[in-house]
C-alpha cells in the first residue's frame, strides 16, 4: 500500500519528537567538590557550609534546565557536635523557596511516566532534612530563586526547647560563570600598602571635606559627573549582605550579553536585577563594584557605584560612592542615549539610609560637607547634562559586623563638629519628642525629621 507522504513525514519526526520528550536523566554531583568549592561557618559546635549551584551544575543535578525556571540548588551540610536538636527551616536562606516536588514538576515530560516517577523520587531524596539531631551530620539542598555572581544567604538554626538559642549562619558566595565588575578588580595589589594612610576621625572629616573630588568623571575623564554623595566604612565582605539581602545585586560588567540583554528589559519590560552600569573614575579608575535595586525594567532603577579609597579609618576600608536613581532613558549629545536620574539625588541617599538602617547593617552615620548645593532653580548638570539638585552634603555609614538590630543602634556623635565660624556641614542632631509629644522613629530622626 503507498503511503502518503504527510504520513512518512510524521513518521520520520515522531522519534525526535519523543527524544525531545524523554525523561530527564539526572547525574550526581560530587558533595566533595562542593565542600571544597563552598563556606563554612562556625558557630560553638555546630558548622555549616554552603555552596550555590552553577546552571550547569544544575542541570547535572536534575537532569533538566531548572536555571531556565529561575530555580537554583543551594547545597548545604550540617555538622552538629552539640546536645541540642537544631530545625533547619528553608524559609530563612529564600522566603519563596521551591519544594522538591514542585522542581520535579517543572521536569517532567509528556508519556513518560515511569521517568517521572524517577525524577520525583531523586528530588525527594535531595532535599534538605528539616532537622538535625545532637551529634548529627546532615546535608541536602534547598531550591532558591536564581541568583547570579553573588548568592546571599541566611540559615537560621532554631534549637528544641525555650533554653536554646538561635544560630544564623550568613553566607556570601559567588557563583562562576557570571563576570561581575567587583570580579575584575585585583584587590590586593589595588594600592600599595604604604601608600594606604590610616586616619582618625579628625583626618578622617578633614579628607573627606578637602581631598575626596565632588563628583566621578565621566567617560572622558574630564567632565564631572556625578556627585559622590557617599561614604561606607566597612570590609568588602559586609558591604554585600546588608544590601543584599534588602534586594540590591551586583551588576554584570558591559558585554554584548548583558547589553543585548539590557535593551530586550527596555523594550520589552522584564527586570534584569544585574544590568551593567556605565564606566565612571575616581582615583584614576572606574569604579570596583556597582550594586542596583532594579524596578519593573532596567529604566527604573536605584544604583551605586563604590571605588576603595587610599585611606582606611581606625584600620577598617573606606568606600567613596555615588547614588542616583534612574527613572526612564532619553537621548543625549555625548552617549546616544542614557538613562535620566531622578533630580533629587538627596532622596536616593535617603533611600539607602533606609535600606541600611532596615538591614540592621549600620551602627553609625552621619554627614560632611560635600559637592556643595545646588536648587531648582540653579541645579547642577551630570556628565550626560542631567539636572540634579542637592543640599551638597555626603552621607557616612558605618557598617555592623556582625548587623545590628535596631534596638541596640543608637545615634552618636560621628565625626568631630566644625571649627566654630566654619561652615563645614555636620551631622544633622537627632531631634527628641515633637511638640505633640510622639517620638520620631530612627528613620526619621537619621533624616531629622524628614517624612
Amino acid at each position: 500500500m503507498r503511503q502518503r507522504p504527510g504520513s512518512l513525514a510524521l513518521a520520520l519526526l515522531m522519534p525526535a519528537v519523543l527524544a525531545g520528550c524523554a525523561a530527564p536523566v539526572p547525574q550526581p554531583i560530587d558533595e566533595a567538590v562542593l565542600l571544597r568549592r563552598g563556606q563554612t561557618r562556625i558557630d560553638g559546635d555546630v558548622a555549616v557550609t554552603m555552596a550555590a549551584l552553577t546552571p550547569g551544575e544544575s542541570r547535572q543535578l536534575l537532569g533538566f534546565d531548572a536555571a531556565a525556571a529561575g530555580i537554583q540548588p543551594v547545597w548545604l551540610k550540617v555538622v552538629n557536635r552539640e546536645p541540642v536538636r537544631w530545625f533547619l527551616p528553608a524559609l530563612t536562606i529564600d522566603t519563596e523557596y521551591f519544594s522538591p516536588l514542585e522542581v520535579a514538576w517543572r521536569g517532567h515530560r509528556p508519556l513518560q511516566a515511569a521517568g517521572n516517577r524517577r525524577l520525583d523520587a531523586h528530588l525527594s531524596r535531595l532535599g534538605l532534612a528539616e532537622s538535625v539531631g545532637p551529634g548529627g551530620v546532615t546535608s541536602g539542598y534547598v531550591f532558591t530563586n536564581l541568583d547570579e555572581g553573588i548568592k546571599f544567604a541566611s540559615l537560621e538554626l532554631v534549637g528544641v526547647g525555650s533554653r536554646a538559642p538561635l544560630r544564623r549562619f550568613t553566607f556570601l558566595t559567588d557563583v562562576p560563570g557570571h563576570a561581575n565588575d567587583f570580579q575584575r578588580v585585583s584587590w590586593n595589589s589595588l594600592y600599595p600598602s604604604a601608600k594606604v594612610r590610616d586616619l582618625d576621625e579628625t583626618g578622617f572629616r578633614h579628607w573627606l571635606e578637602h581631598d575626596v573630588p565632588c563628583c566621578a568623571l565621566g567617560g572622558d575623564r574630564r567632565t564631572p559627573a556625578d556627585p559622590l554623595n557617599v561614604v561606607i566604612v566597612g570590609a568588602r565582605d559586609s558591604v554585600f549582605p546588608v544590601l543584599v539581602q534588602r534586594g540590591w545585586h551586583v551588576t554584570q560588567t558591559l558585554s554584548i550579553s548583558s547589553i543585548w540583554r539590557t535593551i530586550r528589559s527596555s523594550l520589552f519590560g522584564g527586570r534584569y536585577r544585574y544590568a551593567p552600569v556605565s564606566p565612571l573614575y575616581v582615583f584614576g579608575r572606574p569604579q570596583d563594584m556597582a550594586l542596583q535595586k532594579g524596578r519593573s525594567d532596567v529604566n527604573q532603577r536605584n544604583h551605586m557605584r563604590l571605588w576603595l579609597a587610599p585611606v582606611t579609618l581606625a584600620g577598617k576600608p573606606v568606600w567613596v560612592g555615588q547614588i542616583s536613581r534612574d527613572i526612564g532613558v532619553r537621548l543625549t549629545r555625548r552617549t546616544i542615549t542614557t538613562h535620566k536620574i531622578d533630580p533629587d539625588v538627596d532622596e536616593t541617599r535617603w533611600y539607602l539610609l533606609q535600606d541600611l538602617f532596615f538591614s540592621e547593617g549600620i551602627t553609625r552615620f552621619g554627614f560632611v560637607k560635600g559637592v556643595g548645593r545646588s536648587s531648582i532653580e540653579r541645579p547642577r548638570t551630570n556628565f550626560t547634562g542631567d539636572p540634579y539638585v542637592t543640599d551638597g552634603r555626603r552621607a557616612v555609614f558605618w557598617l555592623a559586623t556582625p548587623p545590628e538590630t535596631p534596638r541596640r543602634l543608637r545615634p552618636k556623635t560621628l565625626l568631630p563638629p566644625p571649627v566654630p565660624g566654619s561652615t563645614a556641614s555636620q551631622e544633622r542632631p537627632l531631634p527628641g519628642p515633637t511638640a505633640a509629644g510622639a517620638a520620631l522613629s530612627p528613620v526619621q530622626q537619621a533624616a531629622g525629621g524628614r517624612p
